[in-house]
């Protein structure tokens, strides 16, 4: 690690010591307007029905009852109950990719307008999606002047930061009859869950929600009827799934007591959140492991590549009413006077996993860097011959494993710190002038001509020796 004792000598004499920095509502359809059950054009299985993009333009309700239980608990469930209005569902979209037909990964805008910032964007910017899914730095309300004690700082139509009162889109109280419990909600819909245990509906029930209406923007009194799901269990539970299972090879089998309605199985882990659809009447779905490996992603962004992951398979039913009006006017945002209801049941189990660290494997039972380890170099159970060590998931002479290991690490492990540093311009020029240097005092004096750079450099710097430790002999 030639390069890496020069920079590291360096960076001490220069007094920088910075420590490595490697750090549901899903939707679904039952077939309340003559679709597919699983919310599918069975004439183009490419179209997401669900997706605002596909539909026309629309105000959105969504009222869910819901209850989530640990997977093999034999205790009591948690509630779910919410409410939300939206005057337009397209600015409400979820931007998702597919994966596969069944899967589909829930994306992080990423934005590259500066690098100054770690989100991307300009100081008073956030990074955020447009409506055709597509990252883009947003301006955030700032106003020059302090506004009054019943007003907020807001932008209007036009983008300008701008004092005015709090606007509210809702359906005025709901009402409930049907639920095990006597529920009522007003704007804003906090639902008060403390001390209350249980699902709010009985499995197959008729359940009636009734709205007043909105007093000022927001849809009009309305009443619908709709029919609550039965409650998802697993088998064998889903906290009975080995570690070696959900973080080794192959796909992980997922069997539950089958139904009638819609499953949909979501892993959530550093990379993002994977939902996949499957039939509830087959009792069963083999998860991919491309599913997993979305989930963990892929370390390029800070905190990704952390084997720890959340595990939930939900039965869901969901009924939308496309007949609903809704009124009024907003500053910011047009409000559709068509408007659609989702009424939703679920009933989830849920349970997680604390795998390796970040850049190791599972092999048995065993934690493995199979990029470094000479006894399982590039996959479990592969060893290097006598003489030869692993770098970068080759087996190699030792000189070689090193080097190997530093460069691999810009795109493996430390590909985040790595990042970092090549998106500054100081850091960048400070790792450039360095990698032409064979003496100490060329070290030294590149990192005196940088010293801005200095401390994202240590960051890559500590990250590559803790993870080429090994193949370097350190």
């Amino acid at each position: 690690m030639r390069l890496a004792h020069l920079l590291f000598a360096s960076l001490l004499s220069t007094g920088v010591l910075a420590a490595c920095t490697t750090t549901t509502t899903t939707t679904s359809q039952n077939n309340p307007n003559g679709q597919n059950p699983d919310g599918e054009d069975p004439n183009n299985p490419e179209v997401d029905p669900d997706d605002p993009a596909n539909q026309p333009p629309h105000s959105l309700g969504t009222i869910i009852l819901g209850e989530s239980h640990a997977a093999g608990s034999t205790g009591t469930t948690a509630p779910i109950v919410s409410a939300t209005f939206v005057p337009d569902a397209l600015k409400a979209r979820a931007c998702k990719k597919k994966l596969d037909s069944s899967c589909e990964i829930v994306e992080r805008a990423k934005c590259t307008k500066s690098t100054e910032n770690s989100t991307g964007c300009a100081d008073g910017e956030v990074c955020t999606f447009n409506e055709s899914c597509n990252a883009v730095c947003k301006k955030v309300a700032v106003c020059s002047l302090e506004c009054e004690e019943d007003e907020v700082c807001m932008l209007d139509k036009g983008g300008k930061a701008t004092c005015g009162k709090p606007e509210t889109f809702d359906a005025g109280p709901l009402a409930f009859s049907g639920t095990t419990t006597p529920i009522t909600l007003y704007p804003p819909y906090k639902y008060e869950a403390s001390g209350t245990k249980g699902a709010p509906f009985l499995a197959s029930a008729e359940i009636k929600v009734q709205a007043s209406g909105a007093t000022e923007a927001g849809f009009e009194k309305f009443e619908e009827t709709f029919k609550s799901t039965t409650f998802i269990q697993t088998t064998p539970a889903l906290n009975k799934l080995s570690r070696e299972k959900i973080f080794g090879t192959g796909s992980v089998p997922i069997a539950w007591a089958p139904g009638e309605d819609t499953i949909l199985i979501t892993v959530t882990g550093s990379g993002g959140s994977v939902t996949c659809k499957a039939k509830d009447s087959e009792g069963k779905f083999d998860l991919p492991r491309s599913v997993i490996t979305a989930a963990l992603g892929d370390g390029t962004e800070e905190g990704e590549g952390t084997q720890a992951l959340s595990l939930s398979v939900a039965r869901q039913r969901k009924e939308t009413k496309k007949d609903k009006k809704a009124k009024g006017e907003l500053t910011a945002i047009t409000v559709q006077p068509e408007g659609w209801l989702d009424l939703i049941t679920v009933s989830t189990e849920t349970t997680s996993f604390q795998g390796c660290p970040s850049g190791q494997s599972y092999c048995g039972t065993e934690c493995r860097n199979l990029k470094s380890d000479a006894e399982n170099c590039g996959a479990c159970g592969k060893a290097c011959p006598s003489g030869q060590a692993c770098g970068a998931g080759k087996c190699v002479d030792p000189a070689s494993a090193c080097k190997a290991c530093e460069l691999g690490s810009k795109s493996g492990e430390c590909a985040s710190t790595w990042s970092a540093c090549a998106a500054n311009t100081a850091c960048n020029k400070l790792w450039t002038c360095f990698e032409a240097c064979t003496t100490q005092a060329c070290a030294t004096n590149c990192a005196e001509q940088n010293p801005d750079g200095q401390s994202l450099a240590q960051a890559h710097l500590s990250c590559v020796q803790d993870v080429c430790a090994e193949a370097c002999g350190q």
